[in-house]
């Protein structure tokens, strides 16, 4: 009996490195490589751009949680109101503020799986009380936000917000942000995080310019 062929996670190309969850970094392994090397070998590509992923989900992890949370205790208005606030924030905020400590627990509560079963179980509640309405709300946003439609619809918006806090696209902040956090805690040495910026925009222009 043979083995299954193993799936790659990521594959590169002239405008970055592609992951088999459809996130995009504007950067190559050989730029990676020689930004932290030691964090490569010791990590490994699939883990670090795994990571990367896990916590550029945050905002819709977070929006999805409070929501739920608060969808059977406050009123409708008020739990939309503090669900998108709490995903605008962490949309701002969250590429510059990356905690290793706190991967392994995200990496659970971003699942799919596990989402869409405190869903179905807080939504069956809410049904067996009556309350349509916040039954329909709830499958809205699950909606909304696993299909990254709220991303679409204020992106623009978000990126006016985060452009003091840095210019590189989330995913790319993100993942420069998990290896120079990664070689501080190892003691590793990496380099300079303005060449890798730079690397990061000349690959998005040249990537712009090639949909033209």
């Amino acid at each position: 009996m043979t083995d299954r062929p193993r799936v790659a996670y990521w594959a590169e190309s002239a405008t970055g490195i592609m992951t088999v969850e459809g996130v995009t970094f504007h950067t190559t392994f050989a730029d990676l490589n020689a930004f932290a090397p030691d964090v490569i070998e010791r990590y490994g590509m699939d883990a670090l751009l795994k990571m990367a992923t896990t916590w550029y989900r945050l905002p819709t992890t977070k929006g999805l949680l409070v929501l739920i949370a608060l969808l059977p205790f406050a009123a409708i208005w008020q739990s939309i109101a503090v669900g998108l606030a709490v995903w605008f924030f962490a949309a701002v905020v969250s590429p510059s503020t990356v905690f290793v400590a706190v991967m392994k627990p995200l990496g659970w509560l971003s699942h799919p799986v596990v989402q869409g079963l405190l869903y179905v179980l807080v939504l069956s509640i809410l049904a067996a009380e009556g309350d349509l309405a916040a039954v329909g709300v709830g499958l809205a946003a699950f909606v909304v936000l696993r299909w990254q439609l709220l991303d679409r619809l204020l992106g623009r918006l978000v990126a006016i917000f985060r452009k003091p806090l840095s210019p590189l696209p989330a995913q790319d902040a993100i993942l420069r942000n998990l290896m120079v956090r990664l070689a501080l805690k190892h003691g590793f040495s990496v380099g300079g995080t303005d060449a890798m910026q730079r690397r990061v925009i000349e690959i998005m222009n040249y990537r712009r310019s090639s949909r033209k």
